[in-house]
């Protein structure tokens, strides 16, 4: 195993690692059954964003961290696709983005869209906070785990749009060189056949 990136040493991705500090604060609450798996996104971006604090839990309410974030609201923003959530259009180009508020910091949820969902209605005081959505969001390259969810794209994606966004920038477009080095690893191994049979054929 890789002593760095803890992947076996035939499928290391150290070389595609980048080092970027997020335009705010970064905090995900991780679902428990993230750690499990192999092709997670979150610990790419522990390598990669100086500014990230992973939190991981079902009920996160009484977390320290978590009882500093709701003593002090303002600058929260959380991401969810909310009926009531303030929209960041990805699609309006760079130059014409309007961010009423730059966050201080940014909550994520990591997780399927099901324990996303059971992660949001445990943790009612999320929606206390400034609930933003991404709109117009890029089809996901998170082909070695499929979602049917419109809009579904992985953490590390999430995050990447989001900070681009905020910062009115392309700068952490590099997030994805080691998170495709993963996904190109991941085909590799499990070789083209049966990848394009069990994830490229997704509506069969």
């Amino acid at each position: 195993m890789c002593d760095q990136c803890q992947r076996p040493l035939n499928v290391c991705i150290c070389e595609c690692l980048v080092s970027l500090k997020a335009p705010c604060n970064i905090v995900i609450l991780q679902h428990p059954s993230e750690q499990k798996q192999p092709l997670a996104t979150v610990p790419i971006l522990k390598l990669c964003l100086s500014n990230l604090k992973v939190i991981v839990g079902e009920e996160l309410g009484q977390h320290p961290d978590v009882q500093d974030l709701i003593a002090a609201p303002d600058g929260v923003a959380v991401i969810y696709p909310g009926r009531n959530a303030e929209q960041w259009d990805l699609k309006i180009p760079l130059l014409n983005r309007e961010l009423a508020d730059t966050p201080k910091t940014l909550i994520v949820l990591d997780g399927t869209w099901r324990k996303a969902k059971l992660l949001w209605f445990n943790n009612p005081w999320l929606q206390s906070f400034r609930i933003v959505a991404l709109k117009g969001i890029p089809e996901s390259e998170y082909l070695v785990r499929s979602s049917k969810i419109e809009g579904g794209v992985s953490t590390l994606e999430a995050v990447m749009h989001s900070c681009n966004f905020i910062s009115q920038s392309n700068h952490y477009d590099e997030l994805m060189n080691p998170f495709k080095a993963m996904v190109d690893w991941q085909i590799k191994k499990m070789g083209k056949e049966i990848f394009y049979a069990h994830y490229m054929n997704k509506d069969e």
